[in-house]
């Protein structure tokens, strides 16, 4: 091995400089005599550095650790009350960590330890997040659900549920009792069970959970569920598919006010006033800048409003007659065009029942989240009670993405970026080590102006 001339010049005594893939390091060496040997023998004591023509690059001189910041410092400070709660369970920092890394990377098992080492937070909560210690993990949440009731409650405040609504989740695994076989949104016939979302719309969140068989999807489990939650009242904002005489009936019976689409197909609405005749109305009101006008019928606990909305309407005439070039389909569907009819029992008016109708584009989101960002509606897990334990986490992940989608609507923000933008952005600000002292790094101009607008101090 022949040094270069450039390099022996930083070579100093009790010093050598070694070759490795065409680099040059230096290191500390010393004699020692070897009685066995009967010779001396030199004794490598310790690296010096990299020998470079500019002279020795000395570990203590170099940035050894680059660790992502900026979003999950941004998780632990403004989600720090939803961490409290988790304190709850023994392993609280593990659980905090899956559920970080499930809303930032949609990770699964085996890659969490990779996030977490590469992540300043490694630095501030000691867990083990192997894919052996969080399968343990997951499997004692799910044996422990009155840890997990407890949990939830901190969640749903008040006697007031805001919506109720149930979605399909798809598990893969054979030893899923509660999982019953069903077709999921792209026609595939898979073992599912059902999850059971209660949201709390003043404060629009995700308040509490629970899944039951796949089977299941009547009003006793929607009873049970707020059973178990402590909730004494609750409204449920259906879909269309959950008409039908006995469940009308069974909410009726029960504490639980409802709000159901009905198909328009119905014999219970009367399409006469939008035939032409605007009297035939009950009246109009302005949403987002646009009239809805409605008609009303029935007394009582249950009524049946039936709402126009005219930009909906052309385009759905525009839709249809693209679709129907004989216009034949047009033709019968005209006067149902635009329209939206709900069976209701509350006592409120038109107007209040359609503003809530239409919260339930936030419910619907809360699952898109889970099905979409967290890749939730299928599942791997063993059995039920790793099964419930894989549910909080994502449950803990929910509620970390509402808090900062809240965080953006009232910055007036939200139709600007959406969570996942928030997050991508601020995981470019990172912490590097230098001369053994932790620094953050310069903030990308996009992550700075993102911070600033949310009212971030990043130190």
């Amino acid at each position: 091995m022949v040094i270069p001339d450039w390099a022996l010049r930083f070579r100093e005594k009790g010093t050598q400089i070694t070759e490795i893939n065409g680099r040059y390091y230096l290191y500390r060496v010393k004699s020692k005599w070897n009685p066995e040997k009967h010779r001396a023998q030199k004794i490598t004591e310790g690296y010096v550095g990299r020998v470079t023509p500019d002279g020795i690059r000395r570990p203590d001189e170099v940035e050894i650790a680059v660790r992502e910041f900026g979003a999950t410092d941004f998780i632990m400070k403004r989600c720090s009350y939803i961490i409290d709660a988790l304190k709850l369970y023994s392993g609280w920092e593990s659980m905090l960590i899956f559920a970080m890394f499930r809303l930032m990377h949609a990770s699964p098992l085996k890659r969490v330890k990779f996030y977490y080492d590469t992540s300043y937070i490694s630095e501030i909560i000691d867990a083990d997040v192997s894919p052996k210690a969080l399968s343990s993990l997951l499997r004692d949440i799910g044996l422990r659900r009155e840890t997990t009731q407890a949990f939830l409650k901190h969640f749903l405040k008040g006697q007031e549920a805001g919506i109720i609504d149930l979605t399909h989740v798809f598990s893969m695994s054979e030893n899923i009792i509660s999982a019953v076989p069903g077709y999921d949104r792209n026609n595939e016939y898979l073992p599912g069970i059902r999850l059971i979302l209660l949201f709390d719309l003043g404060r629009m969140r995700p308040g509490y959970y629970r899944f039951v068989a796949g089977s299941i999807s009547d009003v006793s489990t929607i009873k049970i569920t707020l059973k178990e939650s402590g909730i004494k009242r609750a409204l449920l904002i259906g879909d269309k598919g959950f008409y039908s005489d006995a469940n009308i009936t069974d909410l009726e019976s029960s504490s639980i006010n409802y709000i159901i689409p009905l198909r328009r197909n119905s014999s219970f609405i009367d399409y006469e006033p939008c035939m032409g005749d605007s009297s035939k109305f009950s009246g109009y009101f302005m949403f987002e800048g646009r009239p809805i006008w409605y008609s009303s019928r029935g007394t009582g606990r249950r009524r049946v409003i039936m709402y126009l909305d005219e930009s909906l309407r052309l385009e759905e005439e525009k839709d249809t007659l693209i679709r129907d070039d004989g216009r034949k389909i047009f033709q019968e569907k005209q006067f149902t065009l635009g329209t939206i009819a709900v069976m209701t029992d509350l006592d409120k008016s038109e107007r209040e029942v359609y503003e809530l109708l239409k919260q339930r584009a936030n419910v619907e989101q809360a699952f898109d989240v889970l099905k979409n960002t967290l890749n939730a509606d299928r599942t791997y897990m063993r059995d039920d009670y790793s099964l419930e334990g894989w549910f909080l986490i994502n449950f803990v992940a929910l509620l970390f993405y509402y808090e900062i989608y809240n965080l953006l609507r009232d910055k007036n923000l939200i139709s600007r970026y959406s969570p996942m933008d928030v997050l991508v952005h601020l995981s470019r600000i990172h912490r590097l080590r230098v001369k053994n002292r932790w620094v953050t790094s310069e903030i990308p101009r996009k992550s700075g102006l993102i911070a600033e607008k949310l009212g971030l101090h990043i130190t």
